[in-house]
């Protein structure tokens, strides 16, 4: 049975940066693109198109090993050959820079605007080329897919529609949104991550959480928003959201950047940082207690955070290899109410290299969770003003124990650094943690309600 939530004087967790920068090897991404053959087959597709751009070059990068920078891409896929890569002008080199085999096409259209469009092939030829031709069945992906719920036909697309006049063209009517088979929280290939990329984005993990630790340890009455989010390095590697850090007023828009709003005594502080592979946010006062907060809000502790913290608690304990997404729905939903804590997305998500792949948490969902979800609870919420809401998300991955075994044989340190992440959240805070469980983050569970009073933290007793 779940403890009571205690704010005690506790050790920070540590934080370690792994020595080595993790690449995925060669064997991963063929391993991949076998995957997606499989499926295209069962399927029923001939090819498969994916759409990039600078915001959703997930799919893309799964299989290619890089994402476009500032133009779009295509990658096509068959059941056999080498995958084609439609690239602009200043993209199209990633090909001999990448270790997977791709067929770069030069596509200038998709360059900047005033960039030079010499010899350009009408995208109809590149397609024809790439093998597409009448009767074919394609599915295109982007970073989207639509049921009758979304207010648009199901099966509706997402990528530009040019594209989607330019397949149409070639192969007739046969074409449909295929974003499912890499993002769909029941099958999805990228739901469900190998070894490799989990030490990949444990590393990232790690970067996050230096990153929110040196920001909190360096709050003070005076910073700006700037000033605080200049603890944020990710050391290159790149980012999966822009950073956002805001105070006072303006910290009840959580997505917007930091600017010069200085930090007053009793304001409130919200804050997220993301690199490709992990995320973690804090929402919590920039104060030493109770007494530092106005008057009408001075029992925030006890009406919203304590109970945040339970339930965020709750779910770190119930989260488990065949729990269904649904299960934890309803466990958020019992233990903060919607239309007391308005939190209006979901209970948590699947993530990878963009923040949000899918979610398995929603009303009546039947996904069973599975070893390689990689995960984070994601429960934002907004009660009325004056109230402020709590915020403490950070990464998990589900193992098996045939995944924990290799990951111990294989990758020695990067267990001892799960392990020790472990004992910290199961004997400092007291948050029991099934065995297939493992904590990305070195931050995970770790939640000081009051900044400048950094000893505080939550524990369960």
């Amino acid at each position: 049975m779940l403890g009571k939530v205690k704010l005690l004087n506790v050790p920070a967790p540590i934080n370690e940066i792994p020595k080595k920068y993790p690449r995925l090897p060669l064997e991963i991404y063929k391993a991949r693109l076998q995957r997606l053959r499989d499926r295209m087959k069962s399927a029923g597709l001939d090819k498969i198109i994916i759409y990039a751009d600078r915001e959703h070059a997930a799919n893309f990068s799964y299989l290619t090993g890089f994402g476009p920078r500032f133009e779009e891409a295509l990658l096509i896929v068959g059941l056999e050959g080498t995958p084609t890569a439609v690239l602009g002008t200043e993209n199209i080199n990633m090909i001999k820079y990448t270790s997977v085999e791709l067929e770069g096409v030069h596509y200038p259209t998709f360059s900047l605007i005033g960039q030079p469009r010499e010899d350009v092939l009408q995208l109809t030829e590149i397609l024809e080329d790439a093998g597409l031709q009448r009767g074919m069945s394609v599915g295109t992906v982007g970073w989207k897919y639509y049921g009758e719920q979304d207010g648009c036909p199901a099966g509706s697309f997402e990528i530009p529609h040019f594209i989607i006049h330019a397949i149409e063209s070639l192969v007739g009517d046969r074409i449909n949104n295929a974003t499912g088979i890499f993002m769909s929280p029941y099958s999805g290939l990228r739901t469900v991550l190998e070894l490799e990329e989990i030490i990949v984005f444990e590393y990232a993990a790690s970067l996050v959480a230096r990153s929110m630790l040196a920001m909190m340890d360096s709050v003070a009455v005076g910073k700006t928003e700037l000033e605080l989010a200049s603890a944020f390095q990710n050391m290159g590697v790149p980012l999966s959201v822009h950073p956002m850090l805001s105070v006072g007023e303006k910290a009840r828009f959580g997505l917007v950047s930091p600017g010069d709003n200085k930090a007053k005594l009793g304001d409130f502080l919200t804050a997220a940082y993301g690199i490709e592979g992990a995320l973690s946010c804090r929402a919590a006062f920039i104060a030493t207690g109770p007494h530092d907060l106005d008057p009408d809000i001075q029992d925030w502790l006890s009406e919203i955070a304590i109970p945040f913290f339970s339930t965020a608690t709750q779910w770190l304990e119930t989260i488990a290899i065949g729990v269904e997404g649904g299960e934890i729905w309803d466990l958020a939903e019992t233990r903060l109410p919607k239309d007391r804590y308005r939190w209006n997305l979901n209970p948590g998500h699947f993530i990878a290299a963009d923040e949000w792949v899918s979610t398995p948490f929603t009303p009546d969902s039947k996904v069973k969770l599975q070893s390689g979800n990689y995960m984070q609870f994601d429960l934002i919420v907004a009660p009325a003003p004056p109230y402020f809401g709590s915020d403490l998300e950070d990464g998990l991955v589900l193992a098996d124990e045939k995944l924990r075994s290799r990951m111990k044989d294989e990758f020695p340190e990067v267990w001892a650094r799960f392990q020790r992440r472990r004992r910290y959240i199961q004997d400092v805070l007291e948050i029991n943690l099934r065995e297939e469980v493992m904590p990305m983050s070195d931050i995970l569970g770790y939640y000081r309600p009051f900044l400048l009073n950094p000893d505080l933290a939550f524990v369960i007793r």
